[in-house]
């Protein structure tokens, strides 16, 4: 089966885009497509795992913390971006911080790539 990366580049307020990328990602994962996300840009700010009500369309924590139960177990958030955005992801974010040599060669792996 081929492998699927999943780009996210959005943050929190800027595109819906990115839950379907997340629901994307569950669904790949259920049938066992090995799956990658990672977020760059503006889509770092995920990894904060901003506290929203359910109701809003962007309550996604629940969600990207779950993507490990999936086998979802490459999750990388660029380096150079939390660095632009002077933060560090929460302890409880799934995922862990990579160089861009590391995400390079991610996505070099990859069969497909999708961004939102």
């Amino acid at each position: 089966m081929k492998s699927v990366t999943l780009v996210i580049r959005s943050g929190p307020t800027q595109a819906l885009g990115t839950r379907e990328m997340i629901d994307m990602a569950l669904v790949l994962a259920t049938f066992e497509c090995p799956v990658s996300v990672i977020l760059q840009d503006a889509g770092v700010l995920w990894a904060t795992l901003p506290e929203m009500p359910d109701s809003s369309p962007l309550a996604i924590s629940g969600k990207l913390k779950s993507l490990p139960l999936y086998d979802v177990e490459t999750i990388l958030v660029d380096q150079g971006s939390c660095s632009s955005w002077d933060f560090e992801p929460s302890d409880q974010f799934p995922g862990s911080v990579a160089s861009h040599e590391t995400i390079k060669r991610c996505l070099d792996d990859s069969d497909v790539v999708l961004e939102a």
